[in-house]
């Protein structure tokens, strides 16, 4: 899209708004950059990024960074050395990533698009600590960063103390008050010196290191310090180079991860941005249109007026079932700012920045060309007609289906018959290109043409005539006046003149200006019905869709409490039977309960929870989840990953059917590895018939048709046979063969229902 085009929809105004909510110059040099997209695809990306980051920006702190894209490349240069200032501004960085990805990571199963933020927002912990290592936070190479910085800054705080020492033991001398001009030890060029009155300075041996900007002191340096103050200079020259050394080494360290910092400090910048466009359309609530093949913008306002002027009157902008549109009305009526703000919204739209929109459906244009104003040239020797035929030769080969051109006051700046003739041709030749158009005028003749058009849309800016102000509404199928002789009115033009212009109107023009005013109210009126119409609409189907959501809610719920009632139940049967356990002695009994507690239950659930359960459909037994591929009678044969399984239907719970994307469902562990036997012997005859109970039923839920028991001799071996006799789920047992494990095993047969 041509930059000139850019700046006369004002898009560089609305990103110099957007750069007062970024953080660093680094953000600011990004929005500079931002250009509408022409591809759908990437489009549709950057909206879903958006969308999905006003979820999470609120987390997110976000404080003023440096741009260090600059010190990062020269990291990666031999020998070059980092500051102080450089590493403090880049540790800063690292951290605010850090902070960044903790808040974003946490979001990114909720929402999916983030994840192109996190993967790039990678963590530099050991740079990170290396930078906090060395550098001291005020601003300086702490004297732990290596043993020789140790050693020296130490020998030079005990040089300075002798120093010190030696200049302050000068100061009681009996004569010091009339020698010093003031007692304390001065620093000149890099050496400690006293401050000796100027009349008085050949009373100190030693060197000196100038004088006061007034003369009437002079700093010397006495002869018992030389030495000191010699080896002093020494030590800082070591200490320089040693503190150059260790910046080195961490630049070093710095350079090594130049690359993954790039773009981790390039990844930053863009949640700096996303967090500004959020912050931005926040302030007017912006949103998103939706992405169509028509113009429909409901209750639109200019994005920039919205910060200069307060109670912006929103207004609709269709180019529907046509593709153009043809807006006519008096000057201030709003015509301009109409043409601008759907030319600027759709800019930002395709910038990734949500507009001031109730509703809309925009599409994706890949070029959108503007005329408009005083395009008047003094340099170039253009008027304003000459230079509006030029702007527009410039873009009009360029024009094809997917091109939005708008054009305000269409045919103006020359003879009006001529003008409207051209107008009239070029509205043709865009129609012949399927171009959408958005043009205004004032011309009657391209008004009328506009009328009997199968292309563009006759609309009129309203306007109020008792106090001739805009209303700025616009009706559709409608061409409105231009109320010249009005406005020339409200301007001050003499009455006498107006009179006149009325006398050389053409016969019949006031009469026809009477019957479109007419027909203009009308269609005013039915556009409001029409209005009121679909807001009821709107209202009817938000109440069913409410509706709708309460039956679901309440059907949801109506379940949750009957399986909270069942399972209430449930524990109750079971402290029951715990409790009378106690107190029976035959095993045949305790099975007999056992048996009878279980049918009640499964007969309770399957009256009141059982679901209509479908082959294909999946479900949820134990924990695992799988799927119906079979069904018969009340059971049910489930593919619990590579496993099948017999199960009653009442013992299933239906849900959703798993994402593609969702990690295979591990089965549980007794049907993986479930075998055909069973050891007893060990256990107590109250636990050993608690895990063959358990036991039996996995067997028989998993389809076997037998089973081993190993239970030994004794009473163990009475009571398992008891319980078997009594299983309403075995057909017959036997002990088993010499070769099955002789008369300490037997070999159980199972029901196949």
């Amino acid at each position: 899209m041509r930059e000139r085009d850019l700046i006369k929809l004002e898009f560089f105004q609305v990103l110099e708004r957007l750069k007062t909510y970024t953080h660093s110059k680094a953000t600011e040099r990004f929005v500079d950059q931002i250009r509408p997209l022409t591809d759908r695809q990437l489009l549709e990306e950057n909206i879903r990024l958006v969308e999905d980051f006003v979820h999470v920006y609120e987390e997110i702190s976000l404080y003023k960074f440096d741009d260090v894209e600059d010190l990062i490349k020269k990291s990666s240069i031999k020998d070059y050395i980092l500051s102080v200032e450089e590493a403090l501004s880049l540790l800063k960085v690292l951290r605010l990533i850090k902070e960044v990805r903790k808040v974003i990571g946490e979001k990114v199963q909720t929402y999916k698009n983030l994840a192109h933020i996190t993967k790039s927002l990678y963590l530099f912990s050991y740079l990170e600590n290396a930078i906090e290592s060395v550098i001291d936070p005020r601003g300086f190479v702490k004297d732990s960063a290596s043993e020789e910085l140790r050693d020296i800054r130490y020998k030079i705080r005990e040089t300075e103390k002798e120093i010190l020492k030696r200049l302050e033991s000068v100061f009681s001398r009996p004569d010091a008050d009339r020698v010093f001009s003031d007692k304390f030890v001065a620093y000149k060029n890099g050496r400690y010196v006293l401050p000796v009155k100027t009349t008085e300075v050949k009373k100190i041996v030693g060197v000196v290191h100038g004088t006061s900007s007034s003369g009437f002191t002079t700093y010397v340096e006495p002869q018992s310090v030389i030495e000191l103050n010699n080896r002093l200079t020494v030590l800082r020259d070591e200490e320089e180079d040693e503190v150059k050394r260790i910046l080195k080494r961490l630049s070093s360290l710095v350079g090594e991860q130049s690359q993954r910092l790039l773009e981790a400090f390039r990844t930053l910048i863009k949640v700096d941005y996303l967090y500004a466009v959020v912050k931005f359309s926040k302030e007017y609530e912006g949103k998103f249109p939706q992405i169509g093949d028509y113009v429909d913008l409901s209750g639109v306002r200019h994005p920039l007026l919205i910060f200069l002027k307060e109670d912006v009157v929103p207004i609709d902008i269709r180019i529907k079932d046509k593709r153009g549109l043809l807006l006519t009305g008096p000057n201030t009526g709003g015509k301009t700012v109409a043409l601008k703000t759907l030319g600027l919204c759709s800019l930002l739209f395709q910038s990734g920045i949500p507009i001031p929109v109730e509703e809309a459906t925009l599409p994706v244009f890949e070029k959108i060309f503007i005329d408009i104003g005083d395009e008047q040239s003094i340099e170039q020797s253009l008027s304003t007609f000459s230079s509006h035929m030029t702007n527009i030769a410039d873009f009009i080969p360029l024009i094809d289906e997917k091109t939005l051109v708008l054009l305000d006051e269409l045919g103006a700046g020359t003879d009006p018959v001529e003008g409207s003739a051209l107008g009239i041709a070029l509205l043709e030749y865009l129609k012949e290109k399927r171009a959408f158009v958005f043009a205004t005028t004032h011309h009657t003749p391209i008004k009328v043409y506009a009328l009997s058009s199968d292309y563009y849309i006759p609309a009129s800016a309203l306007f109020d005539k008792e106090s001739l102000r805009p209303l700025y509404k616009i009706i559709y199928d409608a061409v409105g006046e231009s109320m010249a002789l009005a406005v020339a009115q409200r301007c001050g033009i003499p009455e006498e003149v107006l009179l006149k212009a009325k006398e050389f109107l053409p016969a019949g023009f006031e009469e026809y200006f009477s019957a479109r005013d007419t027909l203009e109210e009308y269609i005013k009126e039915y556009g409001e019905r029409l209005k009121e119409l679909e807001e009821e609409k709107n209202k009817l189907e938000r109440l069913i869709k409410e509706q709708e959501r309460i039956k679901e809610e309440l059907e949801k719920k109506k379940k949750e409490e009957i399986n909270r009632v069942i399972r209430d139940l449930k524990d109750r049967f079971e402290e029951f039977l715990f409790e009378a356990e106690k107190h029976i002695r035959s095993i045949r009994d305790r099975q007999r309960i056992k048996e009878l507690f279980r049918e009640k239950v499964e007969n309770a659930y399957r009256e009141e929870v059982e679901e209509d359960l479908q082959v294909g459909d999946w479900v949820e037994f134990l924990g695992s989840k799988g799927k119906i591929l079979e069904l018969k009678d009340d059971r049910a044969n489930v593919l619990f990953g590579n496993v099948k399984a017999w199960v009653k239907t009442a013992q299933l719970k239906k849900i959703e059917a798993p994402s593609e994307e969702s990690p295979p469902e591990k089965i549980f562990e007794f049907k993986k590895g479930l075998t055909s036997e069973i050891n007893l012997i060990g256990f107590s005859v109250e636990e050993a018939l608690a895990k063959l109970d358990l036991f039996l039923q996995e067997a028989h839920s998993m389809g076997l048709k037998s089973v081993k028991v190993i239970h030994g001799y004794g009473v163990l071996k009475k009571a398992v046979q008891d319980f078997l006799s009594s299983s309403s789920i075995v057909i017959f047992h036997r002990e088993g063969y010499p070769k099955e494990g002789g008369s300490g095993t037997s070999l159980v047969y199972l029901t196949k229902d």
